[in-house]
């Protein structure tokens, strides 16, 4: 069991262990030791707009230059930009300080290999085993370099994303929504819309290191579902605090998740014949109707775990180029390894005008079974099959649902929460049953 990792880096309250400065400058030194992949001993930092970002981006700095390995630091970037720049210097590991979606009093730290992918778990709990060990103390070696690139990390990540379209695309006569979450994302995604030519109204792009995903962001759509009605917008489209997913609007307000964006893109490949393999990836987290529209299209899913990298780990291992998550981590394996929020973006946008359809016209390829989602807190996590009232309860509610719903019960890897899904025939029907497993739910 992983003490430090999560599904997406370590993460905590800023300045509560493990993210206190001299812990922080161990995490750096020990991964440093352990992420070598690469000739080059070069780290390609960025970090999103968080006040705490910056005295952990030092902190991890020192521990990373203690151990002889040099420091290349972005700023305020997306996080797929550190990983496309790790594997285009060839440099030994991307890092990324960031807590994505969660609130400002939170951070974390994730990395990235040479070849632009989230760490392995091997290695993630080789940092652990390392970092945790008691004669483990920072390197005596020389120090290693630092260097500020000023605005290279935005240049270099602009130019690969407008060469995902093909040559003279653009998005004009598009009104697009954007929310910026406050974060990341804040000045960049602007800049790539405006540049393709689309008429742009930005939302959430004043951050103030306190305010990013505050009532903004993938997680809270009110403004942009208000903004793309009121201001009669194509879509709208919701980025999170480190960038590397989005969620859609349509021009009704209605929500397009991560599931629909999907099967757009995996209808436009396939139409095009260039759904390699005929399949997708997707976690445990997709919506039956997800499953049952790719099966009318012949198009085959295989299923993995939560975190974008155990996605990006079946579609290597099945070579497929197009997977994700509900909640809008997408991969295009054959622009990028990892989940990118601007990268979808703009391919969905092109998908759409391309189509000459809505996005509520695009979106119909799903029939979405009603589906809720509880989190409750714990103190411990506790393995759900030696909790017998909790199993037992699972099981009753699934001999309830038979072939007409499912039911997924797992703790969140970052959160000290378990999250209870529930898919059925109506809201009544599933709304009761998740509140049923809730409520024996005592530790």
């Amino acid at each position: 069991m992983k003490k430090l990792f999560g599904t997406d880096g370590i993460r905590g309250i800023a300045g509560k262990y493990p993210l206190e400065p001299d812990f922080i400058k161990k995490i750096g030194s020990a991964a440093a030791v352990i992420i070598n992949d690469s000739s080059k001993k070069e780290f390609i930092l960025g970090c999103d707009t968080r006040e705490s970002s910056s005295w952990i981006s030092k902190a991890l700095c020192d521990g990373i230059m203690a151990a002889s390995v040099d420091v290349f630091d972005c700023g305020v970037v997306p996080t797929p930009a550190v990983a496309y720049i790790t594997t285009i210097r060839d440099s030994s590991a991307g890092c990324v300080i960031s807590a994505s979606h969660n609130s400002a009093e939170f951070n974390g730290i994730k990395f990235f290999s040479n070849e632009g992918i989230k760490i392995s778990d091997d290695n993630e709990l080789e940092i652990e085993k390392l970092v945790l060990s008691k004669n483990f103390n920072k390197s005596e070696k020389p120090v290693g370099k630092y260097s500020v690139c000023d605005n290279y990390a935005d240049d270099i990540y602009t130019k690969f994303l407008y060469s995902t379209l093909p040559k003279n695309f653009d998005l004009s006569g598009l009104k697009i929504v954007l929310d910026c979450a406050n974060g990341a994302n804040y000045k960049i995604a602007s800049e790539v819309f405006s540049n393709l030519s689309a008429e742009i109204i930005a939302l959430s792009v004043s951050p103030d290191g306190k305010n990013i995903n505050k009532n903004c962001g993938s997680l809270h759509l009110k403004n942009l579902e208000h903004s793309v009605v009121e201001n009669n917008a194509d879509f709208g489209i919701a980025f999170d605090g480190d960038g590397d997913r989005c969620i859609f609007v349509d021009e009704t307000g209605d929500v397009r998740d991560g599931d629909y964006l999907i099967a757009i893109a995996a209808d436009e490949l396939n139409k095009n014949g260039e759904l390699k393999n005929n399949s997708v990836v997707a976690t445990v987290m997709a919506n039956f109707g997800f499953y049952k529209a790719m099966e009318r299209d012949g198009i085959k899913v295989l299923e993995s775990a939560v975190g974008d990298k155990y996605v990006h780990s079946e579609m290597i291992k099945n070579d497929i180029i197009l997977g994700g998550e509900q909640s809008g981590h997408i991969i295009f394996r054959n622009f990028l390894n990892t989940g990118d929020g601007l990268l979808t973006a703009i391919q969905i946008s092109a998908i759409i005008k391309k189509s000459k359809k809505s996005l509520s016209e695009l979106s119909k390829i799903i029939k979405k079974y009603p589906q809720i989602l509880l989190n409750v807190r714990v103190e411990k996590k506790i393995p759900i099959v030696e909790n017998k009232k909790l199993s037992d309860v699972i099981k009753s509610v699934e001999k309830k649902l038979n072939s007409n719903g499912r039911v997924l019960v797992r703790y969140s890897g970052t959160e000290p929460l378990l999250r209870i899904m529930v898919e059925g025939p109506d809201d009544k029907t599933i709304n009761r049953y998740a509140q049923e497993i809730a409520s024996i739910i005592n530790f």
